[in-house]
């Protein structure tokens, strides 16, 4: 619990302003803008997982066993291999905005090429300090981009409405905060490629660079289609339910498991795969304590914050969207950040891709199908569908290899979240914001007292859980 909570601003403040972004630019952009920037931000986690991902995959596995001359060693191969990236990055990047609708101005595609490469830099220095146990790095890499992006994007988007302004506001911010981060964790300006080191990284995390390919598929396919059959204004409208959702739930699960994988690896290199899939299963347990809550609250709430917060030209889809959106996010969250665990340990990341292809094809068939049949929500609960299938893939999977999750603390998680949405029950329908505020205060409450009350046998051991 105390190294979750070291990791807790990291994980709270940058997604807190990305939502204030989200809630912002529906009053400031209209939809075709905001599904323009809602698409590039797609784009960059398309480039990160094709130009990077493999490597931040190599570093989190097995950074955390390398001392301190270990981790300033690899610092010159790191080197070539992100200079090589940002290369790669900008050619991706062009092809993919070359083969849709969007402006492709020279200033669109500065401000593109510069938000791609410096946010998926800082997305890899922030992956590189937690293999290493910096947390006030790590800290710092997750929340100064997105803060100070959001200021500086606000006010650009204050004196031009468009994407563009938006997306400057960002390139800007993390361009800005990564020589500090880099500077932060060991490094050296010697450029070497180490082929052998290439070898090894690639071996271990190709899989698992296909498996984020098609995973991104499963989570940013649907704005893909829908761009496609309908234009970028029908993503505006899609992506603020969505996105809001997706995000949510996203920031709920990394609560516990910014911390928790690490510790799995730990247990798997000191004690074996028995002592690993046991804390495996505890983080599981946490996870739900988390995700289950999050995702009743948010389903519940829907209404009074899409009234309170959206833009009126974006409420109708969101109020819609937003439930399903969360729901889909649960359980995929879930399966990546309890399921998918067991194959990263094991070392086999083959099950994983096939797991992850499984679900992907499941949601892009359902969101197609669902977009045809029924418009923005038919997409949604088509992408939910698929989400279902791929949880049912992955723990049937890792249960095979030996996970094993007790029911009885499920039921009693699920309890004490009844308790809580019998409280939020007695809100009225239209709440102000000082109201919501302290009936979502007293409801969770209520809920962490129910869930100490209903896991009360585990008290004395609280500090060795600790």
């Amino acid at each position: 619990m105390s190294h979750t909570l070291r990791y807790l601003p990291a994980q709270l403040i940058g997604p807190a302003s990305q939502f204030a972004a989200v809630v912002a630019w529906t009053h400031w952009l209209p939809p075709e803008e905001y599904g323009i920037v809602a698409l590039v931000m797609a784009l960059q986690e398309l480039v990160f997982q094709l130009c990077l991902a493999w490597w931040s995959s190599y570093v989190l596995r097995y950074g955390a066993g390398l001392g301190a001359d270990g981790r300033a060693g690899q610092a010159a191969h790191e080197n070539a291999v992100l200079l090589i990236s940002a290369g790669l990055q900008i050619a991706v990047t062009w092809v993919v905005l070359a083969t849709g609708h969007l402006p492709l101005t020279p200033g669109f595609l500065a401000v593109a090429f510069g938000f791609t490469i410096s946010r998926t830099l800082t997305t890899h220095l922030a992956e590189r300090a937690r293999a290493g146990g910096a947390i006030g790095v790590y800290t710092l890499a997750q929340t100064a981009g997105p803060v100070a992006g959001f200021a500086l994007a606000a006010v650009l988007a204050r004196a031009e409405n468009s994407a563009a302004a938006v997306l400057m506001g960002f390139a800007v911010a993390h361009a800005a905060v990564l020589p500090v981060i880099w500077l932060r964790l060991p490094h050296t300006r010697t450029i070497r490629l180490d082929t052998g080191i290439v070898r090894v990284a690639l071996a271990y995390s190709t899989p698992l660079l296909l498996s984020g390919i098609i995973a991104w598929a499963s989570v940013n396919g649907i704005r893909v289609i829908v761009e496609r059959l309908d234009g970028t204004e029908a993503v505006g409208l899609l992506s603020v339910g969505w996105g809001l959702g997706q995000r949510l739930l996203s920031v709920a699960a990394m609560l516990v498991t910014a911390a928790a994988f690490p510790l799995a690896v730990r247990r798997m290199e000191q004690a074996g795969p028995a002592e690993a899939y046991d804390q495996v299963a505890r983080n599981g347990l946490f996870l739900l304590a988390v995700v289950v809550p999050s995702t009743a609250g948010v389903i519940w709430l829907t209404p009074a914050l899409v009234d309170l917060f959206i833009g009126a030209e974006f409420q109708a889809a969101t109020r819609m969207i937003l439930p399903v959106a969360a729901l889909a996010a649960a359980v995929r969250n879930v399966r990546v950040h309890c399921a998918d665990q067991v194959f990263l340990l094991r070392e086999t990341p083959g099950l994983l891709l096939k797991v992850t292809i499984v679900e992907s094809v499941a949601t892009l068939a359902g969101c197609t199908v669902g977009l045809v049949a029924g418009g923005l929500l038919g997409a949604c609960l088509g992408c939910l569908a698929g989400s279902i299938v791929g949880f049912l893939a992955g723990f049937g999977a890792a249960y095979r290899e030996g996970l094993r999750i007790p029911a009885w603390p499920v039921l009693r998680i699920a309890a004490a979240t009844g308790l809580m949405l019998a409280a939020l029950a007695r809100m009225p329908p239209q709440p102000s914001a000082g109201l919501l505020v302290a009936a979502v205060a007293g409801a969770g409450g209520l809920y962490l007292a129910a869930l100490a009350l209903l896991f009360r046998e585990a008290w004395p051991n609280r500090r060795r859980a600790a």
